[in-house]
């Protein structure tokens, strides 16, 4: 595999971390590994309150970024074994500080919405909508974490020091590390399609020696082999609670087939040089070759690196798949074609103000928690909470609720969500009591519901709904939606529109 083609493959592949209840996700060809949290920190004079401190990463000065503070988050008791995602930007690294590491998995197009690039401003450049919708992970954008100002920067002599090091040593290399047994393996991450939680198998003809089932990956049946077993560490694991728990299914394409290897845990971002591997001598030579060597000095014990094209010979393929490669193949070709009929996709947000709402994602930079403090400039208008300083643009919050006066007042008791909106260089945030998920559907297939069902008056929210549609969901459940027009909230919210409330 080229260079290039294994950059593009490791740039969608992302590795999700947890604030909270907030998850987010970064590019793995951004990070160079994962580590716990240092005991201490060293403190920086004038530094704001999102830079933690600096603490030493085998001879590195790294300086770590307290996500939560610099989101806007809502302050909660430190998780026990806090994680540290090292990052890095030409040739600068930074720690982000995350209470525990998520999952790894490959970008789906139909998964991922891109915010508005020529508003966007904050750090966080769009979102992954999994489990059809009902799980949103935000994606983190690395290069404007590097923008912020107040993040400590090499001088250029450590980068040319460090540069000098790294010609020598050729290019840093980068694996996911996973737990089978006893033993902590790894594959590189270009070698890795996607990493999966699977609840349960579908039973399968295919269920011969070491494979369990199979998976329907997008159209794709996938033989899951029991990798754990397949080392010699159990008997195989045929139980209907196999997958549960922390265990993983890593699929990678083996002679244009997709295998998935049932894993016991998925550990971590692990970086490492070709020259620093070890090799180390096999007691069975039958399955030697699969091992590649041992990268050493790692915080949790040694991890031995893979070679994914060495995990089953020629007769174990077909053993497994049983040479019926042509009853499985790829149907998305069929479905590709089927979409095209539809007309174009729009994905867009819903959120509860006492009602469901939506409004297109693009129209959204972020999403933050209702935050703790807000400025109190005098002569605020009734429905504007405060003035929220966000990394440096200052926003004006506005209740909803209480800018649609038919709606009722903020209920301190609810956690809020806020999201922030953009228009002619105004920046607000609009306060709504949760927000839902994720909706994707073809404009041919929604259908258009009359004004008469929702008009409710000029200081109701509907007056600032654009369109309502009925659509139907994943689960074939049909959902009607009232999509706003951000352009009618700003300009009540400015104090400019129709139904604009005097302050």
């Amino acid at each position: 595999m080229s260079e290039s083609v294994r950059e593009r493959n490791d740039a969608q592949i992302f590795g999700s971390f947890f604030l909270g209840g907030n998850e987010f996700a970064l590019a793995v060809s951004s990070v160079q590994e994962v580590v716990n949290e240092p005991d201490g920190y060293t403190s920086v004079p004038l530094a704001p309150g999102y830079l933690k401190g600096l603490f030493n990463l085998r001879g590195i000065i790294i300086p770590v970024l307290d996500l939560r503070e610099l989101l806007g988050l809502k302050a909660e008791v430190p998780a026990e074994s806090r994680k540290i995602a090292i990052v890095e930007s030409e040739g600068c690294c930074v720690g982000l500080l995350f209470d525990r590491t998520g999952e790894i998995f490959r970008s789906q197009e139909e998964e991922r919405s891109d915010f508005d690039q020529a508003h966007a401003a904050g750090v966080v450049s769009g979102v992954f909508k999994k489990d059809g919708g009902g799980r949103i992970v935000q994606i983190l954008d690395v290069s404007k974490l590097f923008q912020l100002r107040h993040i400590p920067k090499d001088s250029s002599r450590d980068r040319s020091r460090r540069d000098g090091l790294a010609r020598k040593r050729g290019s840093r290399k980068q694996c996911i590390s996973f737990v089978v047994g006893p033993a902590r393996c790894a594959l590189p991450i270009s070698d890795i399609g996607e990493i999966l939680k699977i609840e349960k198998l579908n039973e399968s003809a295919l269920g011969v020696g070491h494979c369990i089932g199979s998976i329907d990956l997008r159209g794709t049946t996938v033989p899951v082999i029991d990798f754990t077993s397949l080392l010699g560490y159990r008997e195989v694991d045929r139980s209907d609670s196999a997958t549960q728990g922390s265990r993983r299914i890593i699929v990678m394409r083996l002679d244009n087939e997709l295998f998935g290897l049932m894993v016991d845990a998925v550990d971590s971002i692990v970086s490492y040089f070709s020259e620093d591997l070890i090799s180390f001598p096999m007691v069975d030579q039958k399955k030697a070759d699969m091992f590649l060597g041992c990268i050493t000095g790692q915080e949790e014990g040694d991890i031995l690196l893979l070679d994914h094209q060495k995990v089953f010979d020629h007769a174990e393929i077909n053993e497994i798949t049983r040479g019926h490669s042509k009853l499985y193949q790829n149907k998305m070709g069929h479905a590709k074609e089927a979409s095209s009929k539809c007309g174009a996709r729009r994905t867009y947000i819903t959120f509860r103000i006492g009602g469901l709402y939506a409004v297109a994602i693009h129209e959204v930079k972020e999403i933050i928690e209702y935050p703790e403090q807000l400025l109190q400039p005098p002569g605020l208008q009734s429905h504007v909470r405060g003035v929220l300083n966000l990394r440096g643009d200052l926003i004006t919050v506005v209740d909803a609720r209480a800018m649609y006066v038919a709606e009722g007042a903020k209920d301190p008791a609810v956690a809020h969500k806020v999201l922030i909106l953009s228009r002619n260089g105004l920046h607000f945030g609009l306060v709504v009591d949760a927000v839902e998920s994720i909706v994707t559907f073809a404009e041919n297939d929604k259908i258009k519901l009359p004004t008469m069902l929702y008009a409710q008056g000029t200081n109701h929210v509907s007056a600032d709904i654009s369109e309502a549609v009925e659509v139907t969901d994943m689960n074939g459940a049909k959902r009607r939606m009232l999509i706003l027009s951000v352009d009618s909230v700003v300009a009540r919210a400015s104090g400019s529109g129709s139904g604009a409330l005097a302050a």
